[in-house]
């Protein structure tokens, strides 16, 4: 049998195993008794798998390490204590047994969650951060949960409050308390909830801010006298941000006042005729859809008005009504994502060309549209941005000094009622 290789800076775990000497990677010349084994780390419990490969080659075998990878998951089994009150684990296995239960894989089928993979990931993410605190302060390789004490809170509320501002570290803390909640109520893990001692950090309320006509106006004119490239990198690397239809992108941003993905899938077979005539877009309610996990979530209504419609027959309304052609990016050369994160480099960059100075994003647009829209809809304007409340309005999306109270008094006030 000949001898058994692995490339140079090979980094995807295969090694040359050898039955006889138990080592990998030796130089011996067992090579009747070598085969190219797999080797995986947990990266939160540390704990090691690996399987010896069948391949006789390399290229075999890494078509063959690749699919014990992909089917880890369905080898890791969530945790199984034998009864339910069995609790005697690290908080490393503890973190594994929060995310299955994020993940709705947990045992208790009447408690299972419903989150979105980004908030889970966000979640375990910062108790691995505590996890790792503990292990670097105190010098161990595990703890129990019950071991956590109100030091290991401390030194971890000090390291976060040092590296994040204080809306991240209150996050923080809020996650790591329904983490341990979950361990005591859930659990039956007996221990005290050292979280629910922090003290929340004062957030300072952030300015609302939206944009006025005329910096609309000349962002949209920096689209025809500005570069187009666009630095996208920290290496300098240079991006072209121009694409013909980039201006009418930005008015309906504005005209539709949805989130991103919204806005960008939109196609003309959304346009809706009420029995009275008045024109909508339905857009997809798409981020209650990934919380419930659910299509079956109710849709939101873009009212067209005289100025949207005048826009959308600019873009050939008349032709284009009723066909599944996407209004923004009409090739289909990008793909969701990818285009999300261009029209926000775009907007950033054209709006540094216009010489504006406000920190205004795209996503201002969308607060725009509801401070403006609040002034003509009131109280109802949840029912129009699919808020359940006004509090959440008020607070992040409205602009309060859009107008003051003797130009809403102009718009609204008629001498002797004519």
């Amino acid at each position: 049998m000949k001898k058994l290789r692995v490339p140079k800076n090979a980094r995807n775990g295969i090694k040359v195993w050898c039955r006889k000497c138990r080592q990998n990677n030796t130089d011996c010349n067992h090579y009747e008794d070598t085969c190219y084994r797999v080797n995986l780390i947990d990266p939160i419990t540390g704990k090691h798998r690996s399987k010896m490969l069948l391949a006789d080659n390399y290229e075999d075998a890494f078509v063959e390490a690749i699919e014990f990878k992909k089917n880890k998951d369905k080898n890791n089994l969530p945790i199984d204590t034998g009864n339910e009150t069995g609790n005697d684990y690290t908080l490393a296995e503890a973190i594994l047994k929060y995310d299955n239960y994020l993940n709705g894989d947990s045992q208790y089928q009447h408690l299972k969650r419903k989150v979105t993979d980004k908030h889970r990931k966000e979640v375990i993410n910062y108790c691995k951060k505590f996890n790792q605190s503990i292990k670097d302060n105190r010098k161990v390789k595990w703890i129990k949960p019950s071991e956590v004490n109100r030091k290991d809170v401390s030194n971890f509320y000090s390291i976060i409050s040092n590296k994040y501002y204080p809306k991240t570290v209150n996050k923080i803390n809020q996650t790591l308390k329904t983490f341990f909640n979950f361990l005591i109520d859930t659990e039956d893990v007996e221990m005290k909830n050292h979280f629910s001692e922090c003290i929340s950090l004062s957030v300072p309320k952030k300015q609302i801010v939206s944009l006025t006509k005329a910096e609309f106006d000349s962002i949209l004119s920096a689209i025809d006298t500005h570069t187009p490239l666009y630095q996208t990198t920290k290496s300098g690397r240079m991006d072209n941000v121009y694409y013909p239809w980039l201006k009418n992108a930005f008015k309906l941003f504005l005209f539709v006042g949805g989130r991103r993905e919204e806005v960008l899938n939109l196609r003309w077979s959304d346009i809706f005729v009420s029995e009275f005539g008045t024109k909508f877009f339905i857009l997809r309610n798409l981020k209650v859809e990934r919380i419930q996990k659910n299509e079956n979530v109710g849709v939101k209504l873009a009212p067209i008005g005289a100025d949207f419609e005048e826009l959308l027959k600019e873009m050939g309304l008349e032709e284009k009504k009723g066909t599944d052609e996407k209004l923004i990016d009409p090739e289909n050369r990008f793909t969701t994502g990818t285009l999300m994160e261009k029209m926000t480099d775009a907007f950033t960059h054209y709006r540094n060309g216009a010489g504006i100075e406000k920190p205004i994003t795209l996503k201002h647009l969308r607060k725009t549209y509801l401070t403006w829209t609040h002034q003509a809809l009131g109280e109802s304007t949840g029912k129009v941005s699919s808020h359940a409340g006004t509090k959440v309005l008020k607070d992040y999306y409205i602009d309060p000094q859009v107008l003051n109270t003797l130009e809403l008094a102009a718009l609204k006030v008629k001498i002797f009622g004519s």
